[in-house]
């Protein structure tokens, strides 16, 4: 089957639009002959009542709006309606009318034409738009590392966007432009004009209602704009992940993902169409509703002899200009070439070979067959773009249940033996197969849920890290959406008129056969181990520890939190280490907390509520005023700032130590120095308001043990405890909304989960502290079967495009977790976990081998480093260099 793309714009329009081009032409057709009377009835009525041509006596009557066919052969001529007949007077209004009915019927075949050129060129800039981004998820794998993500976003956001204007318009906009001039230039008038208020009047209406109803077009161009650059994003991420999303036989969901946003560009674009051409359809009616006004008010005042009939004749004549249509076929023709032009230029980055079959996007939701080994390598070389060679005449057999490590330095060879079995580097010679089959013949859909690959740098999707570790298992809609979700069948038949799959991105894509799970609660416990299996439980319960609650618990949930609660501080408290959580009392002085957090004794609900972020104008710094405690506070701020501005000031290789202070902002050390300067040796009722505000912000944000400026005084502790009391007193209505203070018997939405539950703040300083506190309320939880809600609020961590906002090394474990919890039938871990210590990894791979060596998830392993601290746990070592294999061993 022909996968190329056609070089040709209009015959791509021609092939995949040719019913919808027929039939518009034939609309266009259809329209000229109402085009043309709309012209032929001007004459009429000047000719006819207004001249008085015919109706010399003044009982004279006409036949009116006869209906005659012309003999081609003959003069006689064949009349189907006779007319109307009419006097003087009755045959201006009904020819006036006539017009004004020519109008309507024409505006509303221009309506009808623009709108459904309108919708075709969006249905086939949606198709081209899908199919550019089906060809990216089917480029040769080396063609990733050629192209860059942003330049392939732009070229199908950007660059075939005017296409769409065009694609509806490509043969029928010449065609009604080409009819509608003939038709104009058959009645252009040579006169001056007159009733000059009546124009101005209807001018003074189009220019006051014309532009409210373009306040819908410019919201709706707002959104298209928007929806436009989301889809740059996602489809840059694709570009990025497309490894990732090709070797876990994610494909069928990103193309589901991406048809689901391309048809909210396309309801967004086509209501754009919609109004404007509705706009302009009011546009055109109020500018033809002018000459309707001359011929019967203009003709009523001549019949009465109130108006020269030279000057009506000039006004009507005066009033057409050249007609539009060849203006704007010009354009048209300038359009034309700009469009191919573009359209050339995306072909030639898009028409790659060879790609993946296009019937890789077919849908598998039946079990996928295991693969038949083994791998087998024969005379198997290998090369990059440049022609170096990368591998040559490896002959080597691995069995599908074996495990095998492959040790070799960057560029010898064994990191390449990993890319080959996962089809990320083609050979460039040999053969490579498995059991009797070639496996660069294996369908996608097979090799992607069967082989899994993690290498050094996973892709992950912006979301949270549950998505992340489950996208390994979106292979197709396996389960139907919620009630009331669904696809409607408008969504279904503009997909297929655009040439779209109906895949229902809101299904439930995730393969729960593929993990051995069938139910949510089985998924969980299988999260719970492949997490810890990769050593990251830890680090994802850590996340949930430190979530709000503010959207969670309700009901028998709160009430667990507040049972953790008691029984943690019940075990504390009767144990040897009580001293390792300073709890929350509400009249001592938490020394864990910020002065900030020891005033207000709570939690606030959004992040600007924090210190450094008080707006001047801000009820708090009254109440501070107010209780006296401005001074203290401003005298404690102003030490620690100069203390700071003494030590960083000059320094500027400082700025991270700076920040994790977390007191001053490392850009406004200069302001802090100048306002030292500014206060030295002055009252402090003599210091302006901004310079107080500033030093009082830093002593809000003070922590003695974190900081540890030996500024904070008993005194001031006891002040603090005194002025929280009031502070709950006397906090104004609007402000007492942004908090929720400690309360012993009551869960803090705002608080994290760990405060709550330990309801104080581990004592840091004391050794050991942070670890005997973790594991206490570890296993309080996992008493009370609360530790997978904790785990399952830590995998709802936002990890940020590409997973930015984990660590390298939580990223890798990340990516090998999502590999594992498919259970594939042979893993291949390509340097996957070099960013993480020795002794981790060590403890990572004798997990993973413990369970390929099981008889119910057993699989294969190949494990490629570059150092042989891991040697000893494998059954086979294999080692290369140079890019030749030079050791095959097995381990006693």
């Amino acid at each position: 089957m022909n996968d190329r793309m056609e070089q040709n714009l209009f015959r791509y329009i021609w092939s995949h639009s040719k019913r919808q081009q027929v039939w518009i032409l034939c609309i266009v057709l259809l329209s000229m002959p109402t085009y043309f009377l709309a012209f032929d009835i001007p004459k009429l009525i000047v000719n006819g009542p207004i001249q008085g041509r015919g109706f010399e006596s003044p009982d004279a009557t006409q036949n009116v709006l006869p209906i005659t066919i012309g003999n081609p052969f003959g003069d006689q001529s064949f009349t189907l309606f006779s007319g109307f007949e009419l006097d003087r007077m009755g045959a201006l209004i009904a020819l006036s009318l006539a017009f004004l009915g020519y109008v309507i019927i024409n505006g509303a075949f221009k309506l009808y034409i623009n709108t459904y050129k309108g919708r075709l060129g969006e249905r086939m800039l949606r198709r081209l738009r899908y199919q550019l981004v089906d060809r990216v998820l089917r480029f040769p794998f080396p063609q990733y590392r050629r192209v860059r993500s942003s330049e392939i976003a732009t070229m199908i956001k950007d660059e075939v966007d005017p296409l769409g204007g065009f694609i509806g318009e490509a043969f029928a906009t010449p065609v009604f432009l080409t009819g509608q001039a003939l038709a104009a230039l058959l009645f252009i008038m040579l006169q001056s004009w007159a009733l000059g208020l009546v124009t101005l009047a209807i001018l003074m209406i189009q220019t006051l209602l014309i532009p409210k109803l373009r306040g819908r077009l410019r919201s709706l161009a707002l959104q298209r704009q928007l929806t436009a650059r989301d889809l740059s994003g996602r489809v840059s991420e694709i570009v990025d992940g497309a490894t990732d999303i090709r070797l876990n036989d994610n494909t069928n969901f990103e193309r589901a993902d991406i048809s689901d946003r391309l048809a909210k560009i396309f309801f967004i674009r086509f209501d754009f169409y919609q109004w404007k051409f509705m706009v302009k359809f009011i546009n055109n009616f109020l500018a033809q509703f002018t000459p309707f006004v001359f011929y019967l008010g203009g003709g009523i005042l001549a019949i009465r002899g109130n108006l020269d009939i030279g000057q009506l004749v000039a006004v009507i004549a005066a009033y057409k200009d050249l007609p539009g249509p060849i203006k704007e076929l010009i354009d048209w023709d300038y359009q034309r070439l700009d469009v191919q032009v573009k359209y050339t230029q995306v072909v030639n980055a898009f028409d790659i070979t060879p790609l993946a079959p296009a019937n890789s996007q077919e849908l598998q939701t039946s079990r996928v067959p295991h693969l038949e080994g083994p791998f087998v390598f024969r005379q198997v070389a290998a090369a990059d773009e440049t022609g170096k060679t990368l591998l040559s005449g490896v002959d080597l057999t691995i069995e599908l249940r074996e495990n095998v490590i492959a040790i070799g330095a960057a560029g010898d060879g064994a990191e390449v033996i990993g890319e080959l079995l996962a089809r990320l580097t083609p050979i460039s010679g040999g053969t490579l197969s498995i059991g009797s089959t070639a496996l660069s013949s294996l369908p996608e859909w097979q090799t992607g849920r069967r082989i899994g690959y993690v290498g050094p740098e996973p892709f992950f999707a912006h979301g949270t890290a549950r998505e992340a570790l489950l996208s390994g298992l979106r292979h197709a809609p396996f389960r139907p959406p919620p009630p009331g979700s669904a696809m409607t069948p408008l969504i279904l038949k503009e997909a297929a008129a655009s040439g779209n799959p109906p895949f229902d991105r809101r299904a439930d894509w995730i393969d729960y056969e593929a993990t051995g799970a069938t139910t949510e609660e089985e998924l969980a416990k299988r999260i719970t181990q492949v997490l810890a299996l990769v050593n990251l439980e830890e680090d994802f319960y850590a996340f949930g520890l430190r979530t709000k609650l503010s959207d969670a618990t309700e009901g028998d949930g709160e009430e667990m939190f507040l049972n953790a609660r008691r029984m943690f501080l019940e075990r504390l408290t009767s144990g040897d280490n009580a001293a390792d959580v300073e709890p929350f009392v509400l009249t001592q002085f938490n020394s864990q907390l910020t002065l900030f957090q020891n005033i207000v004794f709570g939690a606030a609900s959004s992040p600007d509520m924090i210190p450094n972020e008080f707006p001047a104008d801000s009820p708090l710094w009254q109440f501070l005023q107010n209780d006296g405690l401005d001074e203290q506070l401003y005298r404690l701020g102003r030490e620690a700032s100069a203390v700071i501005v003494d030590l960083f000031g000059e320094v500027s290789d400082n700025i991270k130590i700076l920040e994790r202070l977390d007191l001053i902002d490392p850009t406004k050390l200069p302001d802090y120095s100048a306002a030292l300067g500014r206060t030295e040796g002055v009252a402090f009722a003599d210091v302006a308001a901004a310079d107080k505000q500033r030093f009082i912000r830093v002593a809000l944000s003070y922590n003695e043990p974190r900081h540890r400026l030996d500024l904070m005084t008993g005194e001031l502790g006891e002040a603090i405890v005194r002025a929280r009391m009031v502070f709950r007193e006397r906090v104004p209505p609007n402000v007492a909304a942004e908090f929720s203070f400690h309360d012993p018997d009551e869960i803090n939405p705002y608080a994290s989960l760990q405060d709550n539950i330990l309801f104080g703040r581990i004592v840091d300083s004391r050794a050991g502290a942070v670890d005997r506190v973790n594991a206490l309320l570890r296993a309080i939880l996992e008493e009370l079967s609360l530790s997978y809600v904790v785990l399952e609020r830590g995998l709802k961590y936002e990890i940020g495009s590409g997973g930015r906002r984990l660590s390298l090394s939580q990223r890798q474990q990340l990516g090998l977790a999502r590999v594992l919890i498919r259970r594939p039938d042979f893993l291949i871990v390509n340097r996957g976990l070099n960013a993480l210590d020795n002794r981790t990894v060590e403890k990572v791979v004798r997990g993973i081998l413990d369970m390929a060596k099981s008889n119910t998830g057993g699989f294969g392993v190949l494990w490629i480093t570059s150092s042989e601290a891991q040697a000893p746990l494998f059954d086979r070592v294999l080692k290369f260099s140079r890019g030749a294999l030079i050791s095959d061993e097995t381990t006693a």
